[in-house]
């Protein structure tokens, strides 16, 4: 590309440059290194493929515009000067260092390096997620991503002022959240102690929990399980009896290890092990009971290894849709 084929505001800020030398193209450059490391114009033409005096007018044009002679010539080719020398450095790491640019903008925009921040609402222990970045870790190494893990109210407003790329969070697709698509559904389990008499089902009904003791976190996810168990429980004409805590998912876990009550929780954080719990599916009229996550983003977020990760994670999802049964 020319010098002056960029445009006007990059032209602007060669303001030192002689108007001669905004003419200097790449491929000019590029001729008088080829020059210069053949020691002659024939074995110059012959490497580029171009004919000898196509090669002898570039050089012709490049020394007019600076001013100086690159070349001694002789009947046995041509020898560097002492201007010649130095240009060619110079040059050469010119060419080099555009080279580097060009391919590393390339890779940019085809997705293969960058940075990629997520928010999640859900554990990575196992499930579709963690299969989504996983795979997208293999295919995609020099993307650097980073992971934020607050209330669905932090991640959406962080999504919405481009701190953040994706939210992963439940629910099913909300055109009011900007661009979305389902996921994945994945299977509800009961948290429950392992000498509970629960634990010993292989499936548990909503009809099985009547009289059970729920023990939920106060914090994200909480309020939205504690309103599924409200919902389910009065399905049944009955009312849930609910405990909140101020504490996270750990500390959830504990007290339903200890025996102090259980604990709905998705198929993503069965994949953590936590002393004495042990996890029992859910069904819902004789079918696993299952709720809809989704992935949120906006639609003129550019950024290419988001839409890297959208693309695969239209693939996992197409491929996780066959069968919503626990794992």
């Amino acid at each position: 590309m020319a010098m002056n084929d960029f445009p006007t505001p990059i032209r602007d800020l060669l303001p030192s440059l002689p108007d001669q030398c905004k003419h200097i193209s790449v491929q000019d450059l590029r001729v008088f290194l080829a020059v210069s490391q053949a020691g002659g114009i024939r074995k110059a033409s012959y490497g580029l493929g171009i004919g000898q005096s196509a090669v002898t007018r570039r050089i012709q044009r490049l020394e007019d515009g600076l001013g100086v002679s690159l070349f001694e010539r002789s009947q046995a080719g041509v020898r560097l000067t002492g201007a010649g020398w130095d240009f060619s450095e110079r040059a050469r790491a010119l060419v080099n260092d555009l080279r580097i640019a060009i391919s590393s903008a390339r890779v940019a925009g085809e997705g293969r390096n960058g940075h990629l921040s997520l928010g999640v609402l859900a554990s990575l222990s196992q499930g579709p997620m963690r299969e989504l970045v996983s795979s997208f870790v293999g295919r995609y190494p020099q993307i650097d991503l980073t992971f934020s893990r607050a209330d669905r109210g932090e991640l959406m407003t962080q999504l919405n002022h481009r701190t953040l790329d994706l939210v992963f969070a439940s629910g099913a697709p909300n055109l009011a959240d900007g661009d979305s698509m389902l996921f994945t559904e994945e299977p509800v389990f009961l948290a429950v102690a392992k000498f509970h008499m629960l634990a010993t089902k292989a499936s548990l009904q909503w009809s099985d929990l009547i009289e059970a003791n729920f023990v939920v976190s106060s914090d994200e996810p909480g309020p939205e399980v504690s309103d599924h168990i409200l919902r389910r429980v009065s399905d049944l004409g009955r009312q849930a009896r609910i405990q909140h805590h101020r504490l996270d998912r750990e500390g959830i876990m504990s007290l339903v290890g200890l025996g102090l009550g259980v604990s709905p929780m998705c198929e993503h954080w069965c994949g953590v092990n936590y002393p004495d719990v042990t996890f029992v599916p859910m069904k819902v009229e004789g079918e696993w009971e299952c709720l809809p996550f989704s992935l949120r983003w906006r639609g003129d977020n550019d950024n290419p290894a988001l839409r890297r990760f959208l693309s695969l994670a239209r693939e996992v999802a197409k491929a996780g849709a066959r069968s919503s049964a626990p794992s």
